[in-house]
């Protein structure tokens, strides 16, 4: 019993050492929440239909709030938000990968890639926004790949 008790105690521990590192720059945090995000939905989890507490963790309450609004209009939202797209590609679950933020005052934007093969590949524009406790996505755009 002690020895789960301790195994219980430890992964808690080590689950939120490793979340609150996880804000403490634009490029963490944008790394960790699509790696996260990829996962969850390769598990047939939906993080917005849920309303997985780690959103909050991730994402400003603005944006939340963005994508409530769209989601409750007339017309819908035809794509995943944070994908930029209907539908996520295998390809991308576990090839994530960010560029170097550029930071201005408390907002930053930089590249996020999902996935390895160039024909398979979504680009993002990510932008954030730092608050009391740590980096948060406030929006999401689809990129075009460079040349």
């Amino acid at each position: 019993m002690k020895k789960w008790l301790l195994i219980l105690v430890m992964s808690f521990v080590a689950f939120q050492a490793a979340a609150a590192g996880h804000n403490n720059d634009p490029q963490s945090t944008s790394l960790a929440f699509y790696s996260w995000y990829l996962a969850a939905l390769n598990k047939e989890e939906s993080p917005i239909d849920e309303h997985d507490p780690l959103l909050n963790e991730y994402v400003t309450q603005r944006l939340l709030q963005k994508i409530n609004l769209l989601i409750k209009s007339p017309d819908g939202m035809d794509d995943d938000y944070f994908l930029q797209d209907q539908d996520y590609s295998d390809g991308w679950v576990n090839n994530v990968s960010v560029s170097r933020f550029t930071l201005n005052g408390k907002r930053a934007a930089g590249d996020v890639t999902l996935g390895r093969d160039p024909a398979d590949q979504q680009h993002l524009l990510v932008t954030l926004v730092e608050e009391r406790d740590g980096w948060k996505i406030d929006d999401v755009e689809k990129e075009s790949p460079a040349p």
